[in-house]
């Protein structure tokens, strides 16, 4: 379990303790909805980022005479990012209303609207029609039974990740991925004539001859068990790959922290590694090994759909994380905005993140690189030192 889904665990109990004391929507904004922005980074009490009851300059005025609004807008460098609309928490949210629709159309910046009653949180984009809301949302969470893979997927939309201009982009992906998913499981559960006519024309056992009914008939359960023993020996191979992950040295933890120490951990056969990730990690492992606290701070790295993880001590603690798979390449540390900035001149910096065109710029980056393997190093010996002195 990543940090950040471990802070959304802890904070789907919170919801669940207050969800049934939240009455209406102004209640359920203060109890459920802020925290769960702040839990993504954005500063709650700071109206130039989280803007409460936006009203734009198009807004149309109801019967009464007030302006509509959006509950929240969330703003970088002034600008709508983000727009949030909220509903009671035992309100049926049902599609987007007109209103955020209205507001979306209109704010060409903003690419991402949601709607949510502090429980459930749905994503909409303008996926079929630039500018235009779509119909369908690309994405949707319900906060009280969120999976790891959801947690990393909203990674995405927190201060320090979220990227307006390859948002859209990332909205198909997550819309595909799912489709692709969802055909492949029900392929694995149920082969079809075709997945089976397929298998057995790439085995080449059937060369020259016709592939027909009987014959599928004959070999779909045995595909089907083949099936079920290679999904059985790849879970089995995740779970000894995260049980020989390195651990770090406690009372009764000398000989396991002894352990020579695997560089990397593989998350299953559908993730490639490209060039540039490789050629990256080869730059970065290079500079890092200039630092005097390198000989005792092991470089680990991990490859996901959606980054490229680069680690000291154990796989969690990152250090660095690629994003290689954007239309900006870009590189995510945890050092502060105000240092990424100083030790990042030259480059396009956005909090966290230093957009580069590509590996080779990481040269010129050595400053901060170093800086950010440091920084965990230390921070990796001090847990370990903590550790041992309970």
């Amino acid at each position: 379990m990543t940090a950040f889904h471990d802070q959304l665990q802890r904070l789907a109990e919170q919801v669940r303790k207050r969800l049934p004391h939240v009455r209406g929507e102004e209640a359920t904004k203060q109890a459920l909805i802020l925290p769960f922005l702040s839990a993504l980074g954005y500063d709650i009490y700071d109206p130039t980022e989280v803007q409460p009851e936006f009203t734009a300059d198009f807004a149309k005025k109801r019967s009464h005479g007030q302006a509509e609004k959006v509950d929240y807008a969330i703003h970088r460098a002034g600008v709508p990012v983000l727009f949030v609309e909220c509903k009671a928490a035992d309100a049926a949210l049902g599609t987007f209303s007109g209103q955020l629709a209205r507001y979306f159309n209109s704010t060409p910046a903003c690419p991402v609207a949601i709607l949510t009653n502090g429980v459930r949180y749905v994503f909409y984009t303008d996926l079929d029609e630039k500018n235009i809301l779509s119909d369908k949302s690309f994405f949707e969470i319900d906060i009280l039974r969120l999976s790891e893979a959801e947690a990393e997927v909203l990674e995405g939309y927190t201060r320090d990740r979220f990227d307006p201009s390859a948002a859209r982009e990332q909205a198909e992906e997550i819309i595909y991925t799912n489709q692709i998913s969802s055909y492949i499981g029900a392929i694995l559960r149920s082969p079809s004539e075709a997945f089976t006519r397929f298998v057995l024309g790439e085995l080449g056992v059937f060369t020259g001859k016709k592939i027909t009914a009987k014959v599928i008939d004959k070999f779909t359960p045995t595909i089907k068990r083949a099936i079920q023993a290679t999904l059985l020996d790849m879970a089995t191979r995740s779970i000894k790959e995260q049980s020989d992950e390195p651990r770090e040295a406690g009372p009764a933890g000398a000989e396991a922290a002894a352990a020579p120490a695997p560089t990397e951990e593989k998350t299953g056969p559908t993730i490639v590694t490209t060039p540039e990730e490789t050629e990256a990690l080869e730059i970065i492992k290079g500079i890092c090994e200039h630092s005097a606290l390198a000989a005792n701070a092991p470089i680990l790295h991990r490859d996901t759909a959606s980054w490229f993880t680069i680690s000291v001590h154990t796989i969690r603690r990152w250090f660095i994380r690629l994003y290689f798979n954007q239309r900006k390449k870009s590189i995510l540390t945890r050092v502060a905005p105000d240092q990424v900035k100083a030790l990042a001149q030259g480059f396009e910096v956005d909090g966290s993140r230093v957009y580069i065109n590509s590996p080779r710029d990481l040269l010129r980056l050595r400053a901060l690189l170093l800086f950010a393997f440091e920084e965990a190093a230390r921070q990796g010996e001090t847990n370990s030192e903590e550790e041992s002195d309970a």
